[in-house]
């Protein structure tokens, strides 16, 4: 008896160190977190009439041609948000096509949200790259549109932590303070939900500009908010656990670009330029607003550069 005891104890110690070890080599590939400059981040400031009457419609059609997932998705798809939009109230100016770019980017079924974010990372390089090799022009506008569209003011959403897992990947910031996502982001108001889909980087995070699609997703279950690449955060706090990273990140209740109207001849801007939404910095709680808390994690920053050693933590 006491030799099957001490076997199955072995075992047991085995299995754990077994878990252990391969916890840690999913948690090896580090990346720094920052402004992510090459990102594709065009926010289609004062040409949305010209993108939606004229060049994404077309521009749809060829990516479509192009891309035989893109174009099998959207087909099928299309009859999903035919039944679906009978239920939803949506803003004026909120197209078809808005929709079911949002049901294309969801169905996590398919690997089209990876091709596409990927993508979206890298095509900013130069505007002669998106012109050339970013075959997503299309689905990046429609989807970009229908977060603008769908976006209310960012108290509500701002009061909320949500939730997002990373498996593989180990982030680590890079020193900034502050950085966007740089692509589509999904979040999830359930964090056991989100802790599903990996732990080698777990952000918990508080959104301006992101919006709760949970209506309009392939998969309501997963409580999702989707976040445009170009929010920028600052993260007020990082640690890690064994060879995993937890971040805290909060919003700066702004958005940059390098791009705006890139396919009509908008050239790359050196630096991130702010193009927040005017009026939409509400108050959160008691006296503090998103943009009191923008200036809290500004001091946040210059205090980090002043004192190594010292963290100040954001406390909502």
């Amino acid at each position: 008896m006491k030799t099957l005891r001490s076997v199955v104890l072995s075992l047991a110690s085995l299995w754990a160190l077994a878990l252990l070890e391969t916890s840690q080599v999913r948690c090896q590939q580090a990346v720094q977190l920052g402004m992510a400059p090459d990102s594709f981040d065009d926010q289609y400031t004062g040409c949305t009439e010209e993108m939606e009457r004229d060049i994404a419609p077309r521009l749809l059609e060829e990516e479509k041609a192009r891309h035989p997932l893109l174009g099998s998705m959207w087909g099928n798809l299309s009859a999903v948000w035919a039944i679906k939009k009978k239920r939803l109230s949506v803003p004026e100016g909120f197209r078809d096509e808005h929709g079911i770019a949002i049901l294309v980017y969801t169905d996590s079924s398919k690997p089209l949200y990876w091709e596409l974010n990927k993508a979206v990372r890298e095509a900013g390089v130069s505007r002669d790259n998106y012109m050339s090799n970013f075959h997503f022009k299309a689905l990046h506008y429609y989807l970009t549109r229908a977060l603008q569209l769908l976006r209310a003011d960012c108290g509500p959403l701002f009061r909320r932590q949500l939730f997002r897992g990373v498996r593989s990947i180990r982030f680590e910031p890079s020193g900034a303070g502050m950085f966007r996502f740089g692509q589509f982001t999904s979040s999830s108001l359930d964090m056991a939900l989100a802790r599903s889909y990996g732990n080698a980087t777990f952000f918990t995070l508080r959104s301006c500009f992101g919006v709760l699609i949970e209506s309009f997703s392939a998969i309501p279950s997963e409580r999702e908010v989707l976040i445009p690449g170009s929010e920028v955060f600052n993260i007020s706090s990082f640690s890690r656990e064994g060879n995993c990273s937890v971040f805290l990140l909060h919003s700066m209740n702004r958005t940059c670009s390098h791009y705006n109207c890139a396919y009509l001849g908008g050239e790359k801007s050196p630096e991130c330029v702010d193009n927040t939404v005017a009026g939409r910095s509400v108050r959160v709680s008691g006296n503090m607003s998103p943009a009191f808390v923008g200036g809290i994690v500004l001091v946040n920053i210059a205090a980090q550069k002043l004192f190594a050693n010292f963290k100040l933590i954001l406390i909502l």
